[in-house]
């Protein structure tokens, strides 16, 4: 389950979710999309979604 499926399964928008987490949203958007590769973001932002999203850094970098 990626990053899109995790939000939208918690009922959030990117903005939404860019609230929770301080990231912004459209680097929310971008690892979404693909645009930034899951493996290549940072871990103090895969460590704030996470956070916000109630699950471990390592189910954000899934694809």
């Amino acid at each position: 389950m990626g990053l899109r499926e995790l939000r939208q399964a918690k009922g959030l928008t990117l903005k939404g979710l860019a609230a929770l987490s301080g990231v912004n949203y459209m680097k929310i958007h971008q690892i979404e999309t693909g645009k930034i590769n899951p493996e290549n973001i940072a871990l103090k932002t895969a460590v704030k979604l996470a956070k916000a999203l109630e699950c471990k850094p390592e189910d954000i970098l899934a694809k």
